[in-house]
Order: structure tokens, then C-alpha cells, then sequence
């Protein structure tokens, strides 16, 4: 009994050592690699099993064999086509890709590689053109290097290659489609330095999650529209100096992670799309002399955002253009020459407590100021009453507010819907220096956000206050002159208090303009 059982024990362990054998082979030969000198439209026949998962090629290449690969090479995880000539084909009979009956050379067709296993791509050193989603979906895609002479890359080209980590593209590259290299969920790096003219496609790398380095070269001269939304690891993309960048798309970086970005130096920049930095983590921003118009909410519900400065060509101000910052302190975000400001475009910023408006404001949009509730005094320049939307100061205390005009035009306010809620007063002209004019001793008087202090003997000290008596800064200069930088200080009226060497005290209420 035992001896017919120590029989069957030897059986089943010489049968694991014979599966494991088995097993060991076809492992093998499901691995291997396979080299071709192919003639163009003859892979099907050069490939003696489709199990291959590597496969190098030399000679010509059509459309022809692509289709192989596309339907058959259902293993293949890395194929070499650096030495390849990619070859013209033509069948009006029967469509390959696409309905496509016509196959460009020096191209890899569209589709052609869509969805499947491969880890590394060599390309061929002659390729100008890669077509429409002919690598999209290949999730396990790692090291692609682009070649030289690549001219094209068509739309969805590489959309969602999983595990694509970074991308240059070639200085050669004349086309980017929409959506080229969209929803890579690893790709962390992208360097786009066109040697000419270049435009970065609309979606090119949208909801790209990892993406935190881009380089923009200073021949892009267009970022189109959601090129970078969604991309929420990429808060500093750098812009080449010397930038030609002239236009940026609705939504190139909405809903991303941006938090800073050099737009100043971009003196060709003209426009700026609608949404274009919505929702993002921007915290300040320098935009050049050179824009012309900002799209509707291009920097709607930035809550980082803690400064803009806004160039003084902007004649009107769209809708929605900074609703929800509600972290920006200055009180003049508006320039002189702005005629227009649109809808809900300063909505909710609920931590300003002081807002001025320029002599040349005409009109301002529904609920453009709605919801500013911490607003202590607002300033209006203009001597012809601003037009209204409605409900422009929805959710705001109108009546506990100041409101400084034009002591010539304050009747005209009074009688004014929805100005006349406010407390109306009349807008002091020249106070600083009336009142600096009027001292012998001491004179003191802002240049911007410079408080300028001098006096005819030593100053001791400089103390400025807000008008509720809250010091903001003081200073001991120990000389006849002295200036002290205010940028940092709410409001417009300030008292200053000089104390000279002799004991004596001057006070002063200041505008600063």
C-alpha cells in the first residue's frame, strides 16, 4: 500500500517538473524578439507568430503593415522603427483606418497603434507626421523619444499614455492638434521650444494630473484653449524669455494648480480668454502693457490671489473678471481710462473695505460690487453719474457707507438710483498738499505710496495712523528729510504725526491718491 502510494507521490512530482518545464518554454516563446528587413506591405508575412512581444524593423514600412500590427501584434510591448522609411499607399477599394483609403509617407497612420501594450516606442528618424490617436490609450507607454524631423502630431495623438512621464518636443515641430498628449495621468515634465512660429493645441495636456514642469520657448506665440486645464501639480510653467506669446485660449489654465506666471515680460501679449485662470491657486500676476482685452472670468475664483495689477490699456472690464478674490487688499483695482466695468466683475470680495472709481468710469454691470460687506468708504472720480446695472451693491450696507464725490456733482449722486443709498460727502481736492503748503516748519505729502516728510530742523520721529487712531507705522529718521513706504497700508486718509528735535508736534490728515 505505501509503496503504491510513495509510486503516485514520484508521478505527480515529476508532472509539476514536467508543467513547470512546459510553463518555462512558452513563457520563452511568448517573449521573444523578433528582427525584419521588411519590403513595404510584407510584415504579415515576415512575422511567423503574432505572439512576439518585441519586434525591430529595417526597410519600408505602409500602410499596410500597420494594419497588421494594429489587428494582429496584440502582444507586442516594444517596437524599434528608427531605421524604417514610412512609404506612400493608396487603395480606394479598401479603407485601412478610418475609412482612409489614402496614406501619406513619412507618416503613421491614424489609430494605428491605439490601445496597445507597448512599454517603448522607437520611431523612425525620417517620421514628420504622427495622425490622429495613433498611440491614444496605450497605457503602458513609458519612453517615447520624438524624432528630429517630426513635423505633426495630429489630435489625441498620444491622449492617455498612462505611464508617459516626460515629453520634448522637437524644435522642428510645426503642429500640435487638440487634446495631443491630454489625460496622460503621469506625465510630470513637458518642454515645448519651437525653433518657429508655434501654436500649443487646444486641450493639448488637459487633465494632466502629474504635469509640473512645463517650458514655454518663446516661439509659442498662441496657448490655445484648455491647453493646460485641469493640470493641478503645475503651479510655475516658465515662459522663455523674450516671449512672442500673443494670445492665450478660454480655459488654458483653468482649474489648474498655477500659482505664478510671468505674463509681464510677454510684451506682444494682446489677449487673454474667457476663464482662462478660473479657479486656479494664482496669487498675484503682472500683465503687460500690450493686453487689450480680458475674456470674462479670466481670473474668476482665484481665492489665493492677494494682488493684480492691470494695465492701463484695458478700456473695459469683463464680466466675471475677478469675482470671488476675495484676498485682494487694494482699493483701486480699477485704472483711469477704463470706461466699462461688466457683471459680477468684483463680486463677493468680502475682506475690501475700500473701492475707488476713476474719472473715467460710464457704466458699471449687475452686481459688479455685490456682496462687498467689510467696504468702509468708497471714492466715485467721475463727474458724470456712472450708469448702472442692477443690483450693483447687493448685500452691501449702503447706508453706513461713505460715498466721496465731486462736491460740484453731489447733488447729481443724491438723486441718482442707487448711488443716493450711500452717505454722500464731498471728495477733499488737494488736501495734502494745501495742508503741507500751509506749514512752515514741517511739510509733508504723498507721491503715490511714498509719504514724503521735511522740515527745517531734525525730525525725531514720523507716526502714521489710520482715522480711527490705529498706528500703522513709525518711523525715527534722525534728519530733515524722510520718506516711508505706505503700500502696505489700507485705505486713503491717514493722520501723520511729526515730532522735530525741539519737542514740537505737527498733525496732518493725508490723502494719499
Amino acid at each position: 500500500m505505501h509503496d503504491n502510494i510513495n509510486v503516485v507521490i514520484i508521478f505527480f512530482e515529476n508532472m509539476k517538473r514536467f508543467f513547470f518545464v512546459v510553463s518555462a518554454v512558452v513563457v520563452a516563446l511568448c517573449s521573444w524578439a523578433l528582427e525584419v528587413s521588411n519590403t513595404a506591405g510584407s510584415l504579415e508575412q515576415a512575422v511567423p507568430d503574432v505572439s512576439i512581444t518585441q519586434l525591430t524593423i529595417t526597410g519600408a514600412m505602409d500602410a499596410r503593415d500597420f494594419k497588421f500590427i494594429a489587428g494582429k501584434l496584440n502582444s507586442l510591448e516594444s517596437i524599434d522603427m528608427s531605421n524604417v522609411t514610412i512609404v506612400a499607399y493608396q487603395d480606394d477599394e479598401k479603407p485601412l483606418f478610418l475609412d482612409l483609403t489614402t496614406y501619406e509617407e513619412n507618416t503613421i497612420p491614424a489609430t494605428a497603434f491605439m490601445g496597445k501594450k507597448l512599454r517603448e516606442v522607437q520611431l523612425p528618424a525620417t517620421l514628420k507626421t504622427i495622425d490622429v490617436a495613433a498611440f491614444a490609450g496605450c497605457e503602458n507607454l513609458e519612453t517615447l523619444s520624438l524624432p528630429a524631423s517630426l513635423e505633426v502630431i495630429a489630435p489625441y495623438a498620444f491622449t492617455a499614455c498612462n505611464k508617459l512621464r516626460a515629453i520634448t518636443l522637437p524644435q522642428g515641430l510645426k503642429q500640435m492638434g487638440d487634446g495631443a498628449f491630454s489625460r496622460c495621468a503621469t506625465l510630470e515634465a513637458a518642454t515645448i521650444t519651437p525653433a518657429g512660429d508655434f501654436a500649443i493645441g487646444k486641450d493639448a495636456f488637459q487633465d494632466c494630473k502629474s504635469l509640473s514642469s512645463v517650458t514655454i520657448g518663446q516661439n509659442v506665440s498662441r496657448i490655445m484653449a484648455g491647453a493646460f486645464s485641469g493640470c493641478t501639480a503645475l503651479a510655475n510653467p516658465v515662459i522663455e524669455s523674450g516671449s512672442k506669446l500673443a494670445s492665450m485660449g478660454e480655459a488654458a489654465f483653468a482649474a489648474s494648480g498655477v500659482e505664478s506666471i510671468a505674463l509681464d515680460q510677454c510684451v506682444e501679449l494682446k489677449s487673454i480668454g474667457m476663464w482662462a485662470f478660473a479657479n486656479t491657486s494664482l496669487k498675484n500676476i503682472s500683465l503687460p502693457s500690450s493686453l487689450e482685452s480680458l475674456g470674462d472670468g479670466a481670473f474668476y475664483y482665484n481665492l489665493d490671489m492677494e494682488d493684480i495689477d492691470l494695465p492701463s490699456t484695458l478700456t473695459s472690464l469683463s464680466n466675471y473678471l475677478l469675482a470671488g478674490n476675495n484676498n485682494i487688499i487694494t482699493e483701486q483695482p480699477v485704472k483711469d481710462g477704463v470706461a466699462s466695468i461688466g457683471d459680477y466683475a468684483f463680486y463677493n470680495w468680502d475682506n475690501t473695505r475700500e473701492f475707488n472709481f476713476p474719472q473715467s468710469v460710464r457704466y458699471i454691470g449687475t452686481k459688479a460690487m455685490a456682496g462687498q460687506t467689510a467696504l468702509e468708504l468708497v471714492t466715485a472720480k467721475p463727474t458724470t453719474v456712472p450708469e448702472l446695472g442692477d443690483d450693483v451693491w447687493a448685500g452691501v450696507p449702503q447706508h453706513y457707507i461713505p460715498l466721496k464725490v465731486d462736491k460740484a456733482v453731489k447733488q447729481d449722486y443724491k438723486d441718482a438710483e442707487q448711488w443716493k443709498e450711500f452717505i454722500i460727502q464731498d471728495l477733499p481736492t488737494s488736501i495734502d498738499t494745501s495742508i503741507a503748503d500751509a506749514e512752515t516748519k514741517v511739510k509733508a505729502w504723498f507721491s503715490g505710496h511714498m509719504l514724503n516728510v521735511s522740515a527745517t530742523s531734525e525730525i525725531a520721529s514720523i507716526a502714521i495712523f489710520d482715522t480711527r487712531g490705529v498706528m500703522l507705522g513709525v518711523a525715527t529718521p534722525a534728519s530733515m528729510r524722510a520718506e516711508l513706504n505706505t503700500a502696505n497700508y489700507y485705505g486713503n486718509y491717514y493722520i501723520v504725526s511729526v515730532v522735530l528735535a525741539d519737542g514740537s508736534r505737527h498733525n496732518y490728515k493725508l490723502l494719499r491718491k
